[in-house]
């Protein structure tokens, strides 16, 4: 019988395995198992920024280089992620411009089109524009990775994935995250805005989660739903949209 503790501990390392390449699923997985351990998806979030702000921090101050700190940093965050939510930009980038009845085969699809790299292309530019100008000040990468996986509890907590016959990862996710798990994390991100840099900071945290529902209101219009790559893209445009705020 799995304790309370294990229980706790074995969902942790199921979210650290499934955002990250560091392999630490215990193993004894169930289709309830991915929605109910992402309530640390914010948690690994941190950690990813952490480790970013530090690296940058640590690049900037040995070479006062803005550029090569930016590239480092960037760098680091898509290998600490593996690429799986730019796949996901590419793959809504591509259907997103399709016809209608096209859209779901080529989600499927596992090629990459034109769109697909444009949308990539844009948004590791969008994220290397923001950490050149970072310079000493890289707080902001802290919290991005943070806001960027709590963009996917409130999508898999609001929306539902689109009708299919074979049923995938997004079915165990989206639709399935308790609204109290979003909302207790976007809390705490608000909290922490205010404590940082005042009010200014949590209208920019509330804009961000406003610009990210109507993002996520706008793709389940689109097709019919919100699936896997569609969370993989929400985190990614969600980190983007952080930076800029934070850059204003």
């Amino acid at each position: 019988m799995e304790t309370q503790m294990k229980r706790v501990v074995r969902l942790f390392c199921l979210s650290v395995s499934f955002l990250t390449p560091f392999p630490l699923d215990p193993g004894g997985y169930e289709p309830e198992d991915l929605a109910r351990s992402a309530v640390f998806f914010p948690l690994v979030g941190l950690g990813i920024g952490w480790v970013l702000f530090l690296t940058h921090s640590l690049v900037f101050w040995r070479t006062r280089d803005s550029l090569l700190s930016a590239f480092v940093s960037l760098f680091l965050w898509v290998l600490l992620t593996r690429g799986f939510h730019l796949d996901g930009v590419a793959d809504v980038c591509d259907a997103l411009w399709a016809p209608g009845e096209k859209r779901q085969a080529i989600l499927k699809d596992p090629r990459v089109g034109t769109f697909g790299v444009l949308g990539m292309f844009f948004v590791l530019s969008a994220k290397g524009l923001v950490l050149a100008r970072l310079s000493g000040n890289a707080f902001p990468l802290i919290f991005a990775p943070l806001f960027g996986r709590t963009v996917a509890l409130l999508l898999g907590a609001f929306f539902f994935p689109p009708p299919r016959e074979v049923k995938g990862l997004a079915e165990e996710f989206v639709g399935k995250v308790p609204w109290y798990v979003f909302s207790l994390w976007a809390l705490g991100i608000g909290i922490s805005s205010f404590w940082t840099l005042g009010w200014s900071a949590v209208l920019k945290t509330l804009a961000s989660f406003g610009i990210m529902f109507t993002l996520g209101k706008g793709m389940a219009q689109a097709f019919g739903g919100i699936n896997g790559d569609m969370v993989g893209a929400g985190i990614e445009w969600g980190e983007v949209v952080w930076l800029f705020f934070w850059r204003l």
